[in-house]
């Protein structure tokens, strides 16, 4: 006689390992690197798509796969904090590295497989602008800067996207303001806050994040009144961000570029009206740029971003570019360099 058994069916999933499922899946290819990104609740996936707009595109993926994996817990917490981003807490060590938004969500991933894991609570998932710069776009950078030199930098091309000028400077100095009036003037945007930059078979290919997207203080938000968005705090001040996108839908250079001409200028603010462009030694280029560059103790990371950075001080022309507060004369100096 043979007895039928049927199996025990545990009624509590302790670790949430089944509810954790990855039901759901976007892919992109931020400057060509193929990602997936999947998550528990498609709420999380609204991150994805703000994401894969901030960075550049090429047509074709290259490099190993990039993926990030959301969960959305059941665990109710207050509303997030407009403050939230001056709470999360950085850490890494080796190959791991992790962000920390408390009891709202944390994330941590490996460099090495280019592997993600983030946990959010419901309410910190429903606020799919931070999710998506703070967590995905914070490890999708980390990743890509295995790959990509990076400099702190604003980007236009001129309007046969041949020519490209790269502003170096430190915060608040005035390189966003003078890619904006630049951008006015018949000039593309690339980005401004990095320039990624890449060797390619003998070539600089050349990158941006975030395309399409600058933030402003309010003394010079003003000076740009088609311009509005969403307010945040970044460091000590309070700032704008703005998609550039709605005012220059022709004027935004969304896809890597090549170009035939680069002037790497480092800029300094000064008072009055004028503006100045003058040479730069190749010698006080480098020393500039290695204070607008992101670490690496990787030996292999540092010698590909090194050689990114030489190839640039090799082919760009290196000006020390100041600048006053006349717009018109900023153009007019920024011309003088074809």
């Amino acid at each position: 006689m043979s007895i039928t058994v049927s199996p025990f069916i545990p009624s509590d999933d302790f670790w949430s390992r089944q509810a954790n499922t990855q039901k759901f899946s976007f892919e992109f290819a931020p400057l060509g690197m193929p990602t997936i990104m999947t998550a528990n609740d498609p709420v999380a996936l609204a991150a994805a798509p703000l994401s894969a707009n901030r960075f550049s595109q090429m047509s074709e993926g290259q490099g190993g796969k990039i993926s990030i994996q959301i969960v959305i817990g059941k665990n109710e917490t207050i509303l997030v904090p407009l403050d939230l981003p001056e709470r999360l807490v950085y850490s890494g060590l080796g190959d791991w590295i992790t962000v920390s938004a408390g009891e709202w969500g944390h994330g941590f991933a490996n460099l090495q497989r280019r592997e993600t894991f983030v946990f959010l609570s419901p309410a910190l998932a429903a606020e799919s602008r931070l999710v998506s710069r703070y967590f995905v776009d914070h490890y999708l950078l980390n990743f890509l800067l295995t790959e990509w030199a990076m400099l702190h930098a604003s980007c236009v091309t001129d309007a046969d996207r041949k020519t490209l000028i790269i502003m170096v400077a430190p915060h608040n100095t005035g390189k966003s303001t003078t890619a904006l009036h630049l951008l006015r003037a018949g000039y593309h945007f690339l980005a401004d806050g990095m320039a990624l930059l890449k060797l390619r078979d003998g070539h600089l290919v050349i990158g941006g994040y975030p395309i399409g997207e600058v933030k402003l203080r309010d003394d010079v938000l003003a000076a740009f009144p088609e311009y509005a968005g969403e307010a945040v705090k970044v460091r000590e001040h309070r700032k704008t961000v703005v998609d550039l996108r709605l005012a220059h839908p022709k004027g935004l250079v969304g896809a890597l570029v090549v170009p035939d001409k680069i002037h790497l200028c480092f800029v300094e603010r000064v008072d009055g009206a004028e503006s100045r462009v003058a040479p730069l030694e190749s010698a006080a280029a480098r020393e500039l740029l290695k204070a607008n560059t992101v670490y690496w103790d990787y030996p292999s990371r540092l010698a590909h971003n090194s050689a990114a950075l030489t190839h640039l001080l090799g082919i760009a022309h290196l000006h020390r570019l100041q600048i006053g507060s006349d717009p018109d004369k900023i153009i007019s100096v920024m011309e003088s360099l074809k």
